[in-house]
């Protein structure tokens, strides 16, 4: 999308609050930043911000394009180019609504919502998500509803519509249609693009964004992998999959908003996303699963960490050692009484056989593994495993590992250890994957193994 600008309404003129209004020509495209001439900016501000290699900062810049419908700017920088006599200044936004100006968003409050998700003209696996994703939430409050939208009579992508009972900011009317997006990530595999989004007020005044809708939907056009999408049984109670996941997302941030960073396969170093899974899976496992994931109970390892600090304190030869290597046995103590803390928790290789046992679709991705046998003793699953476990070591103590992911090695790891988190999740808050689909995904990703070895 492409506005030609006509005017700044309160341009800066330095950081004390002076603005002017200014009539210039300018575009707002994808680039975020656009060049204009200003005879008569201030030769103080000038020379204070190029010598000072300073900028200015305004929170908005109101502005009206060459129909003089209003538009505004946010978070924008504003960069002299000429010193000491300036014929131009550099503008440089983060985003913009267009519709009528709004100074503060949050004072806003909004009615109903229209967004669009981008489908680059193909349907599958957006199908999915069309017409069955009717429901009521956030006790009643918010109302969601998805069908196809059209643009000159030619379906372009999937429209999500939001209406509410009572007013919601724009933020919190932001937060409800991404928490649905996250759960349509989980099932393609990729995190859908925002391509536009139209907002109502109470009063009916509508305006429209056009920015990055989420900072993890940056990887979504070089990502998608129509392959890896999995289909969903028609009887779904996408009401209850979406308060599940609220919940979930309320507790869990971090590991997840990682998760979907490493979505991407463009990383220059691509055995850095395959550890970094590892790790999203075992933090997810901790804290998610704490209660599973306790090998015996915190009252006996009370008792056991009770006994063993006794033996510390009672053992004559541990104070001898450090009284003749001049070693602070108080220091020695505690750390030795540290490291104990963790002897009822399970190990990265434990948490990761938990999480392919933990349902039958976990199960069947690593079906294969389990039933080819390497030799007598151990089978695929087996070097699976240890290969992650050495692959987050190498990346968490940054010691070199003999037994860890590398070459076509992370090819394969890299899907079966992402697909293993999105089977987690979807599992976790009841999304019920439909097994054609999920035996389709897993084939694909099998085919690795015609042509090479996991060894």
């Amino acid at each position: 999308m492409q506005i030609h600008g006509n005017g700044i309404l309160n341009l800066p003129l330095d950081n004390n609050g002076r603005t002017k209004q200014h009539i210039c020509d300018f575009i707002i495209d994808g680039s975020r930043e656009f060049v204009v001439g200003i005879d008569d900016f201030p030769i103080e501000t000038t020379e204070e911000l190029v010598y000072g290699n300073n900028v200015l900062h305004v929170d908005y810049l109101l502005c009206v394009d060459e129909n003089n419908e209003k538009f505004t700017l946010y978070d924008c920088i504003i960069i002299p180019l000429q010193c000491p006599k300036t014929r131009e200044v550099k503008v440089i936004w983060k985003r913009y609504l267009l519709g009528y100006h709004i100074i503060n968003e949050e004072n806003e409050k909004i009615c109903c919502a229209e967004y669009v998700v981008q489908t680059d003209g193909k349907k599958y696996p957006f199908h999915m998500f069309v017409g069955r994703t009717d429901f009521d939430v956030l006790n009643g409050n918010v109302h969601i509803s998805t069908d196809w939208h059209t643009e000159m009579s030619k379906i372009d992508g999937v429209k999500i519509s939001v209406t509410t009972e009572k007013p919601l900011s724009i933020s919190n009317i932001e937060k409800v249609v991404l928490r649905l997006i996250e759960i349509y990530s989980l099932q393609t595999g990729f995190f859908p693009r925002i391509q536009k989004r139209k907002m109502a007020t109470e009063d009916n005044k509508e305006f429209y964004y056009w920015e990055e809708f989420a900072s993890y939907g940056k990887t979504a056009i070089g990502n998608i992998r129509l392959e890896y999408a999995l289909g969903v049984e028609k009887e779904q109670d996408y009401s209850c999959v979406y308060e599940k996941w609220w919940n979930l997302r309320e507790k869990e941030v971090t590991t997840f908003n990682l998760f979907s960073y490493i979505t991407t396969d463009d990383s220059p170093i691509m055995e850095v996303p395959v550890a970094t899974c590892i790790q999203c899976l075992e933090g997810y496992f901790r804290i998610h699963h704490t209660e599973d994931l306790f090998k015996f109970s915190e009252s006996v390892k009370k008792q056991i960490k009770k006994e063993i600090k006794q033996m510390f304190e009672d053992s004559s030869s541990l104070k001898i050692i450090c009284e003749e290597n001049r070693i602070d046995f108080g220091g020695i103590k505690d750390s030795l009484f540290r490291s104990i803390g963790y002897i009822n928790e399970y190990s990265l290789k434990e948490i990761l056989i938990y999480a392919i046992e933990q349902c039958d679709m976990t199960k069947k991705l690593f079906e294969y593994e389990r039933i080819t046998k390497v030799d007598e003793k151990k089978n695929l699953l087996d070097v699976f495993l240890n290969k992650s476990a050495g692959h987050r070591n190498w990346l968490s103590h940054l010691v070199e590992q003999k037994n860890k992911f590398v070459n076509e090695d992370i090819t394969l790891a890299t899907k079966k250890l992402k697909l293993l988190f999105r089977l987690t999740l979807l599992n976790d808050i009841g999304v019920e994957i439909s097994e054609s689909s999920l035996d389709r995904v897993i084939n694909n990703i099998n085919k690795w193994y015609k042509n090479n070895n996991l060894i």
